[in-house]
């Protein structure tokens, strides 16, 4: 019988402890391919003693759109509890705290919003209450922000599992989500800032034509801006919508994660576009599909007040039912791409044989 190879000594090994999708004996690491793996184009020939076709939810091959999506919702059905229960507990609490910080101010909209003539009156109250609930408004965001920027990396670390048919618990996946929390918060900062900054870019001519006194002039250059705003922001997100898995799977920081995500998405840059718009358009219309019926409901019931309150319920079902798949789409075409030009799968294809 012959002997098996031994391990690579020194970092490698440590690395792999390390890696996005565990442990397997004796095969390379799971987070970031090797030097020789950038600009690799198609799957190398894979080893026969790894050859495992679907051990997950997906093949191990080169995806279509309709397996994107197949393999987002079979990683909800996956690991449930997780996917699905974890991520209507996040939503639904920081929905409430953010109804509860705002109520006010939502309660004071909707009364102004039904008058037929606001008064003086009306107005220094609708001042006065939006003065009020600019704190509270920050502070609902700033939690908002932090909880899901942690669900995001837990959901994309269980997608990741499901693929070589691993299912993890939730405490073993915040396990593997912790240590680089600081830095998705840091990550996903960045990346709104630099979408906004893409678009009031696009905006300093009309804000300058403004400052001029051009009225036409300004008008003109502010729906061309807000065109190219548009645009410069969708480049934005993405050339950056990789950056969370390569983050939270490879163990990257936030400026080299940004890095690879371009590296990554440059080649098959129209694609993951018409990937990412047709999921954004199905996400929108699912959850006016689920939300505008309780809200029409909570109206008949309870007036302004029902509504606000139905709103709330609606927002909580619909995000709890879309969150998970749009997570599961992210991390999808992260591995789809390294398939296509890393050979990824040879990876997986060992990680789910030395699970098995």
């Amino acid at each position: 019988m012959s002997t098996p190879m031994p391990p690579p000594e020194g970092g490698d090994q440590e690395h792999r402890q390390g890696s996005g999708w565990g442990d397997a004996p004796q095969v390379p690491s799971y987070g970031a391919p090797g030097p020789a793996a950038y600009g690799q184009y198609g799957a190398p020939q894979q080893n026969p003693m790894f050859a495992v076709a679907q051990p997950g939810i997906i093949p191990l091959r080169p995806l279509t759109l309709g397996e994107i999506y197949d393999g987002a919702f079979k990683a909800i059905r996956a690991n449930p509890a997780v996917m699905f229960g974890l991520a209507a507990i996040v939503v639904a609490v920081v929905t409430i705290i953010q109804g509860a910080l705002t109520w006010g101010l939502s309660e004071e909209l909707n009364r102004w919003a039904g008058s037929v003539d606001p008064t003086a009156q009306d107005l220094d109250e609708l001042y006065g209450t939006l003065s009020a609930s600019l704190l509270p408004s920050l502070a609902s965001s700033v939690v908002s922000f932090v909880v899901t920027t942690a669900l995001n990396g837990v959901l994309i670390h269980s997608v990741s599992q499901s693929v070589i048919g691993r299912k993890l618990p939730l405490g073993e996946l915040w396990r593997l989500v912790r240590p680089q929390l600081l830095k998705l918060l840091g990550l996903t900062l960045l990346i709104s800032v630099m979408a906004a900054a893409a678009m009031l870019l696009c905006l300093v001519p009309a804000l300058l034509a403004g400052l001029a006194g051009e009225l036409g002039l300004t008008l003109g250059l502010m729906l061309l801006g807000l065109l190219a705003g548009l645009a410069a922001m969708l480049f934005v997100v993405i050339a950056t919508v990789l950056a969370t898995p390569v983050l939270v799977l490879e163990r990257a920081g936030a400026i080299t994660a940004l890095r690879r995500s371009w590296q990554l998405t440059k080649t098959s840059f129209w694609r993951i576009t018409g990937i990412y718009l047709l999921t954004m358009i199905l996400v929108a219309v699912v959850a006016g599909v689920v939300s505008a019926p309780i809200g029409m409901l909570g109206q008949v019931v309870g007036g302004l007040t029902g509504m606000t309150v139905a709103q709330l319920v609606g927002t909580i079902v619909a995000a709890a039912v879309t969150t998970p798949f749009v997570a599961g789409v992210i991390a999808l075409l992260y591995i789809d791409i390294r398939i296509r030009r890393e050979g990824l799968d040879t990876e997986l294809a060992a990680a789910a044989s030395g699970g098995a």
